[in-house]
């Protein structure tokens, strides 16, 4: 199966996945669109900085893309990582309102 068909299966759940690059690095996030040529992923944070999850979408060109996993231990942490972006979110209306501006 080709890595676009596999991420269009993965995007129907918003399933978690780590794209690894040509160059050696990797992204965990979560798939949410996959385009003609690029996938869409978000992502909270990486799992060596502690501290505040930081919300991010990244937009990458497929052809950028080496392979994916899409079982790792580590989805169990960017999902809690997650959690805890989202209830911080909702504890503070305030950032909700500076999110929209």
């Amino acid at each position: 199966m080709n890595l676009k068909l596999r991420l269009e299966k993965l995007c129907d759940t918003r399933s978690w996945v780590r794209l690894h690059f040509m160059d050696g690095t990797s992204l965990i996030g979560r798939v949410l669109r996959i385009g003609h040529d690029y996938v869409e992923i978000e992502s909270y944070g990486e799992a060596d900085r502690h501290g505040i999850p930081e919300y991010s979408k990244h937009l990458i060109p497929l052809g950028l893309c080496k392979y994916l996993t899409i079982d790792s231990a580590h989805f169990a942490e960017a999902e809690r990582r997650r959690l805890d972006y989202v209830s911080q979110l909702e504890s503070n209306p305030d950032t909700i309102s500076e999110l929209e501006h």
